[in-house]
């Protein structure tokens, strides 16, 4: 795939090994993106530990067939991944649980790659279910990523975005393709 004229990537599934590198990618996302959100004591030195400890723990546990995990690579490095769990929410369908990007690679397409291919593997997995995730409510950047991306909001509510902080985000769902609405 082209990302722009001056960068080439490709989407591929991450395994196990990449937990470091995929939670490397996750605290520089944050670290950016999310500097208005959380304090700033804990983007400074426990995200990355915390990111790690999370990653590392996910990229091992059982039943690998009911996650996927992909990473965009451009020149052997990873710039950004995406992460749907299939039965993190039975209500509401397989969750979009993180999509990032690095800083100096956005707006080249990589993003909306990668979210195609994690709305590919929710169609082929579960294709009567709808797809769905949190983005923090104040987050415009993601948010405006999401609506150009067809999804609707479908509820607001204060979450957990990790341990201890809380913040207002919105639930936006991706209908499946038979046309079956998202519970409300």
């Amino acid at each position: 795939m082209s990302g722009g004229p001056d960068v080439e990537y490709v989407i591929v599934s991450a395994l196990a090994g990449d937990a470091i590198t995929i939670a490397d990618i996750q605290t520089a996302s944050w670290r950016d993106s999310y500097r208005e959100f959380l304090p700033a004591r804990f983007l400074a030195g426990p995200i990355v530990e915390n990111r790690r400890s999370l990653w590392t723990a996910r990229m091992s546990a059982p039943d690998a067939d009911r996650r996927f995990v992909a990473k965009a690579m451009a020149g052997g490095s990873a710039i950004g991944f995406a992460c749907v769990l299939l039965d993190a929410d039975p209500a509401w369908g397989p969750l979009l649980d993180n999509l990032h990007v690095l800083p100096g690679m956005k707006g080249l397409g990589v993003g909306w790659a990668l979210f195609r291919a994690a709305r590919e593997w929710v169609l082929e997995q579960a294709p009567l279910e709808p797809m769905h995730l949190w983005v923090i409510e104040a987050n415009q950047q993601a948010r405006g990523f999401y609506d150009r991306q067809g999804g609707a909001i479908a509820e607001r509510r204060v979450v957990e975005v990790t341990a201890g902080f809380r913040v207002p985000a919105l639930r936006y769902v991706w209908p499946p393709e038979s046309g079956r609405s998202a519970p409300s």
